[in-house]
This record gives structure tokens, C-alpha cells and sequence, in this order.
């Protein structure tokens, strides 16, 4: 056998040393970790948010530092065809494997997210790249031993740490993570729709954080389809308690602020162009990482008339109407129901136009009080509010269906301080607060200017898709009151 010329030794001294060197790069570095195994047949697209993201993995495991630093947690918000499920759910997984076993730690994993079977799917990815060539030739310690196809549950050869692949609102009681990723609490619009659904998802993120080890990595991944899902309540949690776990927060809206778009290495211009027509009134949450109200401003809230004083509002009879919170799922939880009682009036204007008469009413309203009390706290104010307005105001609540229990409640706490009358309106609450589109759209709502209009304003913003529609429930049983029947009872206006 001749010997290699000494350019071809050369040659290949110089191939074996940047092998080395990428081996040794991704080691160290998510990126070049992803980029190394690559599993897919087609090329590693590499984006801005690409590498954002994976700068952020690092530095997470590096605070981690193999169970003897600090905890550090994630939540990342991509557009959906973005390549957070290949870096967050598919790779971590084995490079968080590989570094814990680089530290000596023995790691435990979960996989979570809307359902078992898009968490499977991750975990048995997982366990390809690392019985893959390129991946055991960075970490040969960590291997799956020979015939363990479960992608529910698997160990590392050698190892008692466990890797759960579970559904979020499920299937992870008693297990631990040292790393524990949770890609996409909801799967589309009708679950996000739906507040029983949201508050399960909410309640198994909860349950997710309780399964940490003492020092862990937390990372969330989801499109948000709400603005009353899991990422907005985790801002709230944050922001409402120092003490729950902080979140590092990573979002990266499709079009960027100079009209450019996120991941030209992968998608034209067209493509986005094409998409945010296609989604519609989801593009702000598929594209652009931040959910509006479904179908926005059903009332124009900007139409709303503002008043210094109550010298501005009319003389008349005024009522209030409460929206009891009455039960006690709707007092406990994390976001429960308001009780809101809402003091109003309405007028109304007589108009000819084109030979045709019709009545015009604006909607008045003085005062709104809120609260979140347990049943004697709840009524005890009650009885002050009704007892500061007079004995001649009517106090009205709704007694329909599931709300005549509210009625009858009201009535005793309100036994000798005011009179209650009843609110019977029909449909479900788009088809009773539907009168209040006229008097909003024709900038015939009257406010005063108080601590209350924000949380009423935003309720009727958010209606009927948001947290919370008790102010306008109140409003409408006061517009009821006014239009379908005339009060022979009621308190003239404070001055």
C-alpha cells in the first residue's frame, strides 16, 4: 500500500480536526447541536428567531448547571410553521440529556402539551435522534436500551431518570422534571373558545410547575389562540404575585416592526402575504403572537361619551342592576366572575327621518360597583350600596332559567332596604345584551368618568369572547328595564 502524499495527510489532518471542532461546538451550543444531528431530508433553515431561540436554551442550561445552579424558564411565541416544535419539543430533549449526562446528573424529562398523542409523537422523535450516528457521537453515555419502543415512558440505558410524554390535563401525576416542556396547551380555535376548556389547561399548566425539581428548566411553546389563555394568565400570575415563577418571554410576530418579515430563509414574501389573508381574524394570533377579541368591537367602545360630573346626566329615575357571581364556581378559581351592580338610565329621543319615526335612547351610566367577595362580603355590600342610593331606587336583577336562584337571593339581602324587581330576559347573553349595539355604534352610551370605566370598558371590548361579560349583563338588564317596561319607582339623580 502506497503512502498518502503529504498534501492528502495534510488534507485529511485538517477534516479530522474541524469534525473535532464541530463535535466540540455542538456540545456546547444548542445551535450547533441542531445543526449536527439534523434529522429531517431537508436543510436546516436557520432564522432570527432561530437563533434567539437557541441562545436562550443555552443560557437557561447554563444557569441550570446540571441541577447545581438556579432554575430558568421560557415562554416562547412563534408563528405557527416556524420550526419551535423541531427546536423545543424535538431536540431539547436529547441535547438536555446530553449535557446532564456531561454533568453527572441522572435527568428526568416531560413532554407535555393539548394531547397525548402530539407528545408522543415529539418523545419518539427524540429517541431517533438519539440512536442516530451523528447524535452518539457526541454523547455515547446516553443510549436507549435495545427493544424500548414506549414513547409514553422511557429511561436512558443505565439510568433511573424517566422521560414522560404525557398530555397536559393528564397522565403526569407523580412524575418529576428536571426539564419539562410544554408545546401547545390548545389546538384550535373551538377549544380556545371555550372557558371550561381554557381553565383545564390552565389548571394542568399549575399542576406542571408543582412537578419541577427543586432547581429546573420550564419551558412554554405555544401559539396563542386567546386573550384569556395560558400565556395571558401567566403574565397576570406574574404580574399579581412576586413570588410565582418569573418567565423569560420570547416572541417573534411575523412581520417585523420595518415591514420585513421573521424567516425570509424559509418563506417568500408571498407566503406571508398570502397567509395573514387566509387566517383572517386570526392572523393576529397565528402570525403576529398576540390574540385580539374575536370579532372585535361588537361595541364600540371608543364611541362612549365621557361626563366630568353628574350635573351632565339627566334628571330621572334611575335603577340599579346586579349581576350576582352567585354560585360558588363562579367565586372560586383563579379569574372568578365579578358581582357587578351597574346604576343607570335611559332616555329617549323621537325622530322623523324620511317620514319615518324612530326612537333614539342613550344608555346613562352613573355608577358600577365590583367586587369578588364571598357570599356575606358580597351581600354585605350589597345592602350598603342599595341603602346609599335611597329606598325609592329600583334595584333590578335578572330571574330567568339558571338566574332565578339570584333573584331570590337579592331579595332577601335587599328585605326592607329596597325593593327588587325582575329582569327576564331571553336568549342566551349575545342575544341579550344585542340591544346595546344601537346606543354604542351611535355614540349614545354615557359614562361617568370614575375608577370603574376600565374594567367596564374592557368588558364590553372583550364581549363575548372575553374573561368576563358581568358589566354588560348589568347593562342590559338596566336597557331592559327601561325599554320593555316604565319604572313607577326610582331614585331622582344625585346632585
Amino acid at each position: 500500500m502506497k503512502p498518502l502524499k503529504k498534501s492528502a495527510h495534510k488534507s485529511l489532518k485538517k477534516k479530522a480536526k474541524k469534525i473535532l471542532e464541530a463535535r466540540r461546538l455542538a456540545r456546547a451550543s444548542y445551535l450547533h447541536f441542531i445543526k449536527f444531528v439534523w434529522w429531517k431530508a431537508w436543510p436546516f433553515a436557520i432564522g432570527r428567531h432561530t437563533r434567539e431561540i437557541c441562545d436562550a436554551i443555552d443560557d437557561a442550561i447554563d444557569t441550570f448547571d446540571g441541577g447545581r445552579g438556579e432554575s430558568a424558564n421560557l415562554d416562547i411565541n412563534v408563528p405557527f410553521g416556524h420550526g419551535k416544535s423541531d427546536l423545543v419539543s424535538r431536540g431539547l430533549v436529547p441535547y438536555f440529556l446530553g449535557r446532564c449526562d456531561m454533568a453527572g446528573l441522572d435527568a428526568d424529562a416531560i413532554l407535555t402539551g393539548y394531547g397525548a398523542d402530539l407528545v408522543e409523537g415529539f418523545s419518539k422523535d427524540a429517541k431517533e435522534i438519539i440512536r442516530s450516528t451523528e447524535y452518539q457521537q457526541l454523547f455515547p453515555g446516553v443510549t436507549i436500551p435495545r427493544g424500548d419502543d414506549s414513547v409514553k415512558a422511557w429511561k436512558v440505558a443505565g439510568r433511573s431518570g424517566r422521560i414522560t410524554a404525557a398530555g397536559l390535563t393528564g397522565g403526569i401525576m407523580g412524575k418529576r422534571g428536571h426539564l419539562i416542556v410544554v408545546d401547545d396547551y390548545c389546538k384550535n380555535r373551538k377549544e380556545a373558545r371555550s372557558l371550561t376548556y381554557r381553565k383545564a389547561t390552565w389548571a394542568g399548566f399549575q399542576d406542571v410547575l408543582s412537578r419541577r425539581h427543586p432547581v429546573s428548566i420550564v419551558i412554554q411553546c405555544a401559539t396563542s389562540w386567546h386573550v384569556d389563555d395560558n400565556r395571558a394568565r401567566l403574565r397576570k400570575a406574574q404580574a399579581d404575585d412576586p413570588g410565582f415563577p418569573r418567565f423569560r418571554e420570547l416572541k417573534f410576530p411575523a412581520r417585523n416592526e420595518d415591514g420585513s418579515f421573521l424567516f425570509p430563509e424559509l418563506f417568500p414574501p408571498e407566503w406571508y402575504i398570502e397567509q395573514y389573508a387566509a387566517q383572517g381574524t386570526m392572523a393576529p394570533a397565528l402570525l403576529g403572537c398576540e390574540p385580539v377579541v374575536e370579532g372585535g368591537n361588537r361595541f364600540k367602545v371608543d364611541n362612549v361619551v365621557f361626563h366630568d360630573s353628574l350635573e351632565e346626566f339627566p334628571q330621572g329615575l334611575y335603577v340599579r342592576a346586579w349581576d350576582l357571581a352567585s354560585s360558588k364556581k363562579e367565586r372560586d378559581g383563579d379569574d372568578p366572575d365579578f358581582t357587578v351592580g351597574l346604576l343607570g338610565y335611559v332616555t329617549e329621543e323621537n325622530v322623523t327621518r324620511s317620514n319615518i319615526k324612530i326612537v333614539l335612547r342613550d344608555l346613562w351610566i352613573a355608577d358600577v360597583v365590583f367586587c369578588r367577595e364571598e357570599a356575606p362580603e358580597r351581600d354585605a355590600l350589597i345592602q350598603a350600596t342599595a341603602a346609599a342610593d335611597g329606598g325609592r331606587v329600583a334595584q333590578a336583577v335578572e330571574a330567568f332559567g339558571a338566574y332565578k336562584d339570584a333573584y331570590t337571593t337579592l331579595k332577601k339581602v335587599l328585605a326592607g332596604v329596597s325593593t327588587v324587581h325582575k329582569s327576564q330576559l331571553p336568549g342566551d347573553k349575545t342575544a341579550k345584551c344585542g340591544p346595546l349595539e344601537e346606543p354604542f355604534n351611535r355614540g349614545r352610551v354615557h359614562m361617568l368618568r370614575a375608577p370603574w370605566n376600565a374594567e367596564l370598558i374592557k368588558q364590553f371590548a372583550e364581549f363575548p369572547d372575553g374573561a368576563h361579560d358581568d358589566g354588560p349583563d348589568a347593562a342590559a338588564i338596566v336597557f331592559e328595564h327601561f325599554t320593555k317596561s316604565k319604572p313607577s319607582i326610582g331614585m331622582p339623580r344625585q346632585g
